[in-house]
């Protein structure tokens, strides 16, 4: 049973093995941040105005057309793409394709170096989308080799990819190399993330697990201020994705270290490396285990059947089976409510929480601080909203941090930035503060509203479907905020709204005892309504 595992785990205890992998494995995550949120400082929308050819600068009546009104205006003005010109051929219009961009915050970024702006404006936000894009891809792909070859070479691989990719592309030459790189190193951040976590939670005894498991998501924020305060001592985007990536290389040597988790292998019915595990930690911890042939009887005995996944022999048949988990999470009326509930509830964190991340530039005058800010505001998130969680239930936690983000993205909207810079930053802090802690949230709301034999497949497709919203929140702040500044916060305000609205339609589950099938999520309806007629009838 799985229990007999954990009691053996317990007997093992912490030392030298598990302060090993509690630095190794959890060390990566640092490094998630500033690639996950790279389009803040390596790609950033900047102010740009056209560079006219040499040959028109003796020309009359020179002057530059606005690309949304075709009005002529000075070369003062934000943006221009086209000019307007008197040739002896007559008046020529012509397109700008060389563009001259505002440098005073960076020296170089990947938005200036391949003159994104105007029709281009959208490879600079693909940027951040292709990062996103490539998590969506990638994530049942690295559940699904994850579950097949085990854990630790994945991470392995992951770790080495994952530096390889992010070094080697901020050196590509090719502007759409390094777009399809990024959407690489966005399809080995589940590995670096899920996997990871998944690997450490099964190796440390469980009275660790809870402690480790918000200490993971705190050094997420670790990773964004560290990023702000890189970002503000290099201001050239190819040496910064360089030196954010290259300390990665520390723990490498680590890496080689760390075991296989002995759940996996017994699992896959691998007893005898299972049992090489688990006396090396009993080397390591100086504790004695059972003689070996009591010990080898009582690994054998202790194969945790719940964990006990399914096995593909392609990965076409996996993805198969992950398109048949979307279609069982709807077959019936209740769930189905559930499903399309939380999956809107993912799409808006999503979207909300990136698109407060990316916002430094239009909330802030300094977008480094903005970044350690927002960092910041993520540990106080993820600690306080256990305690409100608990004593509050999880729908009025989740709808009043919803109704907060709302709030406060709606003043946003309204408020002048230039003039209350120093209280539309605070409000910024706290719009971020009730996202995070909205994710939080409704990740573990979703993990106690989904029975136990779809919980994962829930899980995991909600994630997936996450990203949605965050492939979406660069197109929102760079393309509808260009145009009008104020939109942004409206999208992420209404949609917070909508949100906590939908929210309203789910079940409490605190206090409640937690379906383990359809079956039974689907009796509890027949009950309820059972009860309803008969108290109607009674009055």
């Amino acid at each position: 049973m799985v229990s007999q595992l954990d009691a053996l785990l317990t007997h093992l205890g912490t030392g030298r093995w598990t302060v090993l992998h509690l630095i190794t494995i959890p060390y990566f995550s640092v490094f998630l941040a500033p690639h996950s949120l790279g389009g803040a400082f390596l790609a950033p929308r900047l102010d740009y105005y056209c560079r006219v050819p040499n040959k028109y600068f003796n020309s009359t009546n020179l002057s530059f057309l606005d690309s949304e009104a075709n009005t002529s205006h000075s070369i003062t003005l934000r943006e221009e793409c086209q000019f307007r010109t008197d040739t002896q051929e007559g008046e020529v219009i012509e397109d700008c394709d060389q563009f001259d961009f505002d440098n005073s915050t960076f020296s170089s970024t990947f938005t200036s170096e391949y003159n994104l702006a105007c029709g281009r404006a959208y490879l600079q936000t693909s940027f951040q989308s292709m990062y996103m894009l490539g998590y969506f891809v990638g994530a049942p792909i690295s559940g699904y080799l994850s579950d097949k070859y085990g854990r630790k070479p994945l991470v392995m691989a992951g770790y080495i990819a994952y530096i390889l990719l992010g070094v080697g592309s901020a050196w590509l030459p090719h502007l759409f190399t390094i777009l399809a790189a990024r959407f690489l190193i966005g399809c080995l951040h589940f590995i670096n993330s899920y996997t990871t976590y998944v690997l450490l939670m099964e190796v440390i005894e469980p009275k660790l697990r809870t402690p480790v498991g918000f200490m993971e998501c705190n050094l997420w924020g670790v990773g964004m201020m560290l990023y702000g305060g890189l970002g503000y001592c290099i201001r050239e985007w190819r040496l910064l994705q360089t030196v954010m990536t290259l300390p990665g290389l520390l723990i490498l040597p680590a890496v080689w270290m760390i075991d296989e988790s002995p759940r996996w292998l017994l699992v896959n019915g691998r007893h005898e490396e299972a049992l090489q595990v688990f006396n090396k930690v009993a080397r390591w911890h100086g504790i004695k285990l059972p003689p070996g042939a009591e010990m080898r009887k009582l690994v054998e005995e202790q194969v945790p059947e719940s964990q006990n996944t399914h096995q593909y022999s392609s990965v076409w048949l996996f993805l198969k089976s992950v398109t048949k988990d979307a279609f069982v999470l709807l077959r019936t009326p209740r769930l189905r409510r559930i499903t399309v509930c939380i999956y809107l509830n993912f799409v808006v964190q999503g979207m909300v929480y990136f698109g407060l991340s990316l916002s430094g530039a239009n909330i802030s005058d300094d977008p480094f601080l903005y970044m350690v800010l927002s960092g910041l505001m993520e540990i106080p998130a993820y600690t306080l909203i256990v305690p409100v969680v608990q004593g509050f239930g999880r729908k009025f936690s989740l709808c009043s941090l919803y109704v907060i983000c709302t709030s406060v993205l709606l003043i946003l909207a309204v408020i002048p930035i230039a003039e209350h810079s120093t209280a539309v930053l605070v409000l910024a802090m706290a719009g971020k503060m009730a996202i995070a802690a909205g994710f939080q949230t409704v990740v573990f709301y979703a993990s106690e509203l989904f029975p136990t034999e779809i919980r994962s497949r829930g899980i995991g497709t909600s994630t997936m479907v996450s990203r949605i919203g965050s492939m979406m929140a660069p197109f929102i702040n760079d393309m509808v905020g260009a145009a009008y500044p104020w939109a942004p916060f409206v999208i992420f305000g209404l949609s917070s709204l909508l949100a906590a609205t939908v929210t309203l339609l789910l079940p409490e589950t605190r206090g409640h005892t937690l379906p383990d099938t359809v079956a039974e999520l689907e009796a509890v309806v027949r009950q309820t309504a059972r009860r309803e007629i008969r108290h109607e009838g009674l009055r």
